[in-house]
């Protein structure tokens, strides 16, 4: 049996027979074998307008600006402890390049809000001038804030840090977006840089 509701002026049904696709659902409402009404003899409408559960006023907290900083400074440092037990091996990162990566996190944000391009070539541009030589593999991450875990999950299914090259570096970038009743856009970009002259972002 396929479960679902339809809300009419008088009643609310729902639907009792094996179809669910719209095309082949039978809308006959008076037919009991298909619909099932909410309200009945037993159990009538009620007279008066029945209230909304909704607030009504609808309350949203402003971003919090304080919390953001200290989730990025907190994910930041989560993960590059995490990258270095993962590789059980001398684990550096270039701050140089994290610093370019930062910069593009909110480009990246601006695009995901308004629909705005950026191109991987834009993001070549950006590291490449102080990545000449070494062979770059990296990718930006998007989260929707739910804990640190998952965020670090995350990151880890990406496999970047198991590069074998005994020369690798790394760099990494965490921005926080604070959102109105702490929704968090999350933004981690990672890459692993190597001796080479390709670059994948």
């Amino acid at each position: 049996v396929y479960f679902c509701s339809y809300i009419w002026l008088q009643n609310t049904y729902a639907n009792i027979q094996p179809e669910g696709k719209p095309c082949q659902i039978d809308f006959d409402f008076e037919n009991r074998l298909l619909w099932k009404p909410f309200y009945s003899k037993k159990f009538p409408l009620p007279n008066s307008h029945l209230p909304s559960i909704q607030e009504p006023k609808l309350l949203y907290t402003d971003p919090n600006k304080q919390f953001s900083a200290e989730l990025e400074e907190e994910l930041l440092d989560t993960i590059k402890n995490s990258i270095r037990g993962w590789r059980r091996a001398p684990t550096s990162f270039r701050g140089d390049v994290s610093n370019r990566l930062y910069g593009i996190l909110e480009q990246l944000e601006d695009v995901r809000l308004h629909g705005k391009s950026l191109s991987v070539d834009d993001c070549i541009t950006r590291v490449d001038s102080i990545t000449k030589g070494r062979l770059v593999f990296g990718m930006p991450l998007h989260f929707p804030f739910t804990d640190v875990k998952d965020v670090v999950n995350g990151v880890e299914f990406t496999a970047i840090h198991e590069s074998k090259h005994p020369d690798v570096e790394f760099a990494l970038a965490v921005r926080v977006f604070p959102y109105a009743s702490n929704v968090l856009s999350v933004w981690i970009f990672i890459c692993a840089l190597s001796p080479g002259t390709f670059v994948m972002l």
